[in-house]
């Protein structure tokens, strides 16, 4: 049997013997002896055991793994972490290292060593990113203005928590652009970058939430004062609207991440996918006036305007209740007046309520006066559909879906979007009036052109000067009979000389009835046409063009 350490230090039971007899005494010795052996014993074991977890732990091994309790196991061989990275590259020698975002080809070619000479850069540039370089670097100013309202955490000069730069907020910004205007997703964003999904995805939620407030602010302003009106409302006067400040229609967002609770009232019959509907206020110019924020698509036009803060002011006379305008009316059969209207009004479809401050086309009619005032008022109203074009053009997250949970993201989106187009718009000089008109009555006698001419002349006046243009509801395929084209052709020879009186009196436009007021202006609509007053808006005027 083996004998412990302890019991060889204490002695055997033999010791407890006195001439062949047992002695208590030496027993109760030999006991004390034994119990401060295996104490020392024990406590030597607990210090080895000790020593042998600190070096474990010095190994990088758990000490409660099967392993820390044995000793028989070889030492395991020291591991050390691989460095942590989104792209990495492999040097002349063969070592792999991080690729960090100051050293990827974004970086270099449009941050740290753009070609500022070079007119080719300067076009792929905007090509890529939607606006000229040096707007870029103007919107890079202002985002580190707002740095620490909106992106306190990629302060330059900042590190992360265990020591690393921050991205660069130049190139966060690049990202968010590359986003908005082509609809990558952060996955690509970051194989180019070299910054990791998640930073990507969290700076781009503050930019539209930047864009959203900082932007949108700045650059989609309601007209609310005399001077905004009259630069707003240029081009419809000499159109033949005079009080009209814009054109109004509503248009769908794909949104391919709505909850399920708000899926139902998200999908439209027109569509086939689940979407948020944005009502939009447009000058002539494509500059965006006012736009509501998301509503569910399957609200109709009638629902959306009722949301819409800047038409229901128009309605209730808030703002631009005291803008004066003129409009002609018969007195009598060889003189005009003019009366004297309050108020602005806009141009919408046929889907909105009826109205005075909202005025459609006509759906049905067979008088030429009134084809005519649908057809011109038709081809004005285009700007907001133009407009819906060079958002969803440009910034192609719109057209192709947004991919981001949340419908307040979505809105954000939105509202970024109008804002730089905006910008945009200032920057290409394009938000100035257009004073080049067209006149419907620029060559020829009574309006006539030959017809080599006729691709010079906008859409919109051939439309007003052709008798063939009318709507023909004859479901015969006989045509018109002789009589009618007589008729038609004898009324479109306008070739009037009034003499104008002013009326007394002023008459408020959002208290009168769409087909009230809409009937005024068709009256003052073909007058103009006859005394040769209109004007096709054009920024730059009579131009070849095919057709």
């Amino acid at each position: 049997m083996a004998i412990s350490k302890a019991q060889f230090e204490a002695g055997s039971l033999s010791s407890c013997f006195k001439q062949g007899e047992w002695d208590p005494g030496l027993y109760g010795e030999y006991k004390r002896k034994l119990n401060e052996a295996e104490e020392i014993a024990t406590t030597e074991a607990m210090l080895d055991h000790g020593l042998s977890l600190t070096r474990q732990f010095a190994r990088g091994l758990s000490p409660f793994s099967p392993r820390s309790f044995s000793t028989s196991a070889p030492p395991k061989k020291l591991q050390r972490r691989e460095p942590k990275g989104v792209a990495y590259y492999t040097n002349e020698e063969g070592k792999t290292s991080v690729l960090s975002p100051k050293m990827s080809s974004w970086y270099n070619m449009y941050v740290a060593h753009p070609q500022i000479n070079s007119a080719k850069f300067h076009r792929r540039f905007r090509a890529r990113f939607r606006m000229p370089y040096q707007s870029y670097e103007d919107l890079c100013d202002l985002v580190i203005e707002h740095v620490d309202e909106y992106f306190a955490r990629w302060t330059p000069g900042k590190t992360d928590a265990v020591g690393n730069p921050c991205a660069p907020i130049e190139l966060l910004v690049l990202t968010s652009l590359r986003y908005l205007g082509r609809g990558w997703t952060f996955d690509d964003l970051s194989e180019n970058t070299a910054i990791s999904e998640e930073v990507i995805r969290l700076f781009f939620h503050q930019f539209i939430k930047f864009g959203a407030e900082v932007l949108f602010e700045k650059h989609v302003n309601e007209p609310r004062t005399a001077s905004d009106l009259e630069n707003h409302s240029h081009e419809y006067l000499v159109a033949g609207f005079p009080g009209a400040i814009g054109s109004m229609d509503a248009t769908h967002i794909s949104c391919e991440r709505v909850s399920w609770k708000e899926r139902q009232s998200h999908l439209s019959h027109k569509l086939p996918y689940t979407a948020r509907s944005f009502n939009l206020t447009v000058n002539h110019r494509r500059r965006i006036l006012s736009t509501t924020t998301g509503h569910p698509a399957r609200w109709n036009d009638k629902t959306l305007i009722t949301f819409d803060d800047f038409a229901m002011d128009l309605k209730e006379g808030k703002i631009l209740g005291d803008h004066v305008f003129e409009l002609y009316e018969k007195d009598g059969e060889d003189s005009v007046k003019k009366v004297t209207y309050r108020g602005v009004w806009l141009l919408v479809d046929n889907g909105y309520h009826s109205w005075a401050i909202t005025i459609p086309p006509m759906k049905i009619t067979t008088k030429r006066s009134q084809i005519r005032f649908s057809q011109w008022l038709e081809s004005m109203r285009k700007d907001v559909e133009c407009t819906f074009g060079i958002l969803k053009g440009r910034w192609r997250i719109l057209k192709t879906g947004i991919r981001i949970r949340g419908l307040e993201e979505v809105d954000r989106i939105w509202k970024t979007c109008c804002a730089l187009h905006n910008w945009l718009l200032e920057v290409d000089g394009l938000d100035k009036s257009w004073n080049a008109g067209v006149p419907s009555d620029w060559q020829g006698d009574l309006g006539k052109h030959d017809d080599c001419d006729v691709r010079y002349i906008p859409r919109p006046i051939r439309r007003l000067l052709s008798p063939q243009q009318r709507r023909n509801y004859d479901t015969s395929g006989m045509g018109i009979g002789g009589d009618m084209m007589k008729e038609q052709n004898h009324e479109v020879v306008p070739n009037i000389v009034e003499r104008v009186s002013h009326s007394n009196g002023e008459m408020v436009v959002r208290k009168m009835s769409m087909q009230q007021f809409r009937s005024k202006l068709v009256e003052h609509f073909n007058i103009a046409f006859k005394k040769r007053e209109l004007s096709w808006p054009s920024r730059t005027g009579l131009i070849p063009r095919d057709i």
